[in-house]
């Protein structure tokens, strides 16, 4: 199936934008931006149609749409996967990776990959079907490959040294939800939750809340995520949590008069910060 961009996106100079592949166990998705330009920010899903998974009609769709082997910026490939684990990064060295997946993950599922935020402190060991990582280094150029939790750290944690408050942020789909916990700049839990029901959704947000000793009158939840999910969260924890914030995406130039209700918050975060 051939895809027809729009014309905000002009691929005449490909090495002015950044090509992004995020791979979910569900879905593909890809989305296409020039930093500097107004109103660049292309994103596109791609659905499963005829095939029995999202994977094969990825590289179908790859084949039939050169523009995707172009010569970007810069290539990264967002890896959302519950098999993921953060470990401080004065403790992890490379050469040991393989003592730490043994001892943190029941089983292995492919390919274990890591990524290293330095100012956070951490570095997030996720892994990949090695049939999709082997295909990404044989088809992309020097492809960055990160876990989807890594732009909302790095994004949250620097915001987060502006106030004296706890905070948690909550990116909640209708696969599951992220949730997050800093205090002044540092980073104290991450995990992800599979739920896809909103008394679950509440249950894990306030047993994470009392494990951290989150104070209710003074720290801060904020819900990012798909509109009605988020809707719905905040009118469930505005019960027993007195902040609390909706998150949007910031309007940054690239989103400039682009819808951007169906961009996965984390994906749009990755635009964001650097990484």
């Amino acid at each position: 199936m051939k895809i027809n961009l729009p014309e905000n996106i002009d691929l005449g100079h490909p090495e002015q934008y950044i090509f992004t592949i995020y791979i979910r166990p569900e879905w593909f998705s890809f989305s296409l931006y020039n930093p500097v330009e107004d109103g660049s920010y292309f994103y596109r899903e791609i659905e499963n149609g005829k095939y029995t998974d999202a994977f094969s009609h990825f590289k179908d769709l790859i084949f039939e749409n050169d523009f995707f082997t172009f010569s970007f910026k810069k290539i990264q490939v967002m890896n959302h996967t519950a098999v993921f684990t953060y470990i401080p990064s004065l403790i992890f060295e490379e050469k040991h990776k393989q003592h730490f997946v043994k001892f943190l993950f029941s089983e292995s599922l492919g390919k274990t990959l890591h990524h290293t935020l330095s100012t956070a402190g951490i570095t997030i060991l996720h892994q990949m079907p090695e049939e999709i990582y082997n295909f990404l280094l044989r088809t992309f150029v020097n492809p960055e490959i990160i876990h989807h939790s890594a732009p909302l750290i790095a994004y949250y944690q620097e915001r987060s040294k502006r106030t004296n408050a706890k905070q948690m942020i909550v990116n909640r789909n209708k696969y599951g939800m992220d949730i997050l916990c800093f205090a002044s700049g540092t980073f104290l839990l991450g995990n992800h939750f599979q739920c896809n029901n909103l008394p679950d959704a509440v249950y894990y947000i306030l047993f994470v809340w009392k494990q951290l000793k989150f104070n209710q009158l003074n720290d801060i939840l904020l819900i990012a995520g798909d509109p009605v999910s988020k809707k719905e969260l905040l009118e469930k924890t505005a019960l027993y949590i007195h902040y609390i914030l909706p998150v949007t995406i910031e309007p940054e130039a690239h989103f400039d008069q682009v819808d951007t209700s169906n961009i996965p918050f984390e994906l749009a975060t990755l635009s964001l910060c650097e990484l």
